[in-house]
């Protein structure tokens, strides 16, 4: 569920500069700094394992995770443990203060030499060395941690929340105080997770940070009825009510989140955090400096309507009565506009199977090679492949079957997308095309760390490119 002001739009007559060097700031260190992340790792891990650190740790393992995950289950075959357990700085932390409970004297020298090899990969890695260790706070990290994200999606949704809220706070509160309030709710997100968490993982992320611009905007617009976009399950539109009441919820909602998923790596605490000294510091400054608020621009015209988000709640108004065949008319001219827009694609398949369900096949193969599939419908169309026989496959063209392929890598079904290439390698005079699907594939498994899969796939790419160049060649 989501739910976010969108009251006022960007004047570029003054430009929110200061929101603009975080974003950008943020997107250098994850591609940049982070970037060496996984050599790192990939490194510290072959040591690790090279040393046989996993049958001398694996008691005190154990015994970690009993501590901070009651509930998980552990399987030392398992090939992920390396990665988990080297990646882990709060265990790196447990080990160095307890190793004498579970390393004899006589294996401590051998293990000592191990361990210290293995850290000069792992201390590397950007969440060790400038996360927020919960376990001892050094101030440093108190603002470094802001800075680092867990991967691409982390610091996709956090910048997306940033720039939807961050450019009208910015504007109200003027670029200085901005930037000091965005960095103390960081400060105070972290040292409330700190004060939470018992694990002694590091934190990383921007999303306390956000969370307090949040608050900051709710509180700074108080009880006037501005504007929100919400996003739950399929239900998306936006709503007018009162700012100040969506703190509260707000931070309800983390709390209830912290307490119904035990075990998540979500840091509600410091969502939570993050709200509670933005909403401090807004208040604090109508209070105490009020000519620091510009209230003109808080009280300035309202953002012009936004004719799609009209239709589209009009659109959805409609799918909650039941009136379907309403709903379909008045999604074709929004479909003509924007025939490949995520969300309207997955309302035409809905609708479709609403309307005229014997249709749902040939709708699915009609978006196989066709972008703004989401999700449930790449999974309906793999449903829809994997019943069809061998004639009736062979019928699907190329460009749609490697389409669907590329896009079941994007939604991480590798099975299913290696099951799609063996066939596809099959069929003549597209030699390039799969040698480009094969490295695509070899690319994928160098994100999820199979070395073995992705030499696999590089090497069938330069079959394939070998063999399209030789009947160049001859065709020359």
């Amino acid at each position: 569920m989501i739910i976010v002001p969108v009251e006022k739009r960007v004047d570029w007559k003054r430009p929110p500069i200061v929101l603009i060097l975080l974003v950008l700031v943020n997107v250098l260190v994850f591609a940049f700094y982070q970037s060496g992340d996984s050599s790192y790792l990939s490194s510290a891990v072959q040591s690790y394992q090279s040393r046989d650190l996993l049958d001398q740790e694996w008691a005190a393992y154990r015994a970690y995770a009993r501590r901070t995950n009651p509930k998980r289950k552990l399987d030392k075959t398992d090939p992920v443990m390396p990665w988990m357990i080297v990646s882990d700085p709060g265990f790196d932390r447990f080990i160095e203060k307890n190793h004498r409970h579970y390393i004899s004297k006589k294996n401590h020298p051998r293990w000592r030499r191990a361990r210290d090899r293995v850290e000069q990969f792992s201390s590397k890695v950007s969440a060790t060395a400038y996360g927020l260790n919960v376990s001892e706070i050094k101030p440093l990290q108190l603002l470094t941690y802001q800075f680092l994200h867990g991967g691409f999606m982390h610091i996709l949704g956090n910048m997306v929340f940033l720039v939807l809220t961050g450019f009208a706070v910015e504007a109200a509160l003027g670029s200085l105080r901005f930037v000091g309030f965005y960095l103390l709710a960081g400060v105070g997100s972290g040292l409330l997770y700190a004060l939470f968490e018992s694990s002694g993982g590091s934190l990383v992320g921007a999303s306390g940070s956000i969370s307090g611009v949040m608050a900051m905007y709710v509180v700074l617009f108080g009880t006037r009825k501005i504007q929100f976009f919400y996003w739950f399950f399929i239900f998306t539109g936006y709503v007018r009510a009162a700012a100040i009441i969506m703190l509260p919820f707000y931070i309800g909602f983390e709390v209830y989140k912290y307490y119904s998923n035990d075990g998540s790596n979500v840091a509600y605490t410091a969502h939570i955090g993050g709200f509670l000294v933005g909403a401090a510091l807004v208040f604090l400054t109508q209070i105490l400096n009020k000519k620091g608020i510009d209230e003109r621009y808080i009280e300035g015209p309202e953002a012009a309507p936004d004719p799609f988000a009209e239709s589209l709640t009009k659109l959805y108004g409609l799918i909650a009565q039941c009136e379907f065949k309403r709903a379909w008319d008045m999604l074709k001219p929004l479909k003509s506009k924007y025939p490949n827009r995520t969300l309207l694609v997955e309302i035409e398949f809905n609708l479709v199977r609403a309307l005229h369900p014997k249709k749902q096949q040939e709708y699915l193969l009609h978006r196989m090679d066709k972008a703004g599939n989401n999700k449930s419908l790449i999974f309906a169309q793999l449903t829809t492949w994997q019943n069809f026989n061998s004639e009736q496959r062979q019928k699907i063209s190329f460009v749609k079957k490697s389409m669907l392929l590329q896009n079941l890598l994007d939604c991480d079904v590798l099975p299913a997308a290696e099951a799609l290439f063996n066939e596809l390698k099959l069929e003549s005079d597209h030699d390039l095309e799969i040698a480009m699907l094969a490295q695509r594939l070899a690319t994928y498994c160098q994100t999820i760390q199979d070395t073995e899969k992705m030499s696999l796939y590089r090497t069938l790419a330069g079959q394939f490119a070998n063999t399209n160049a030789k009947l160049l060649g001859s065709e020359l």
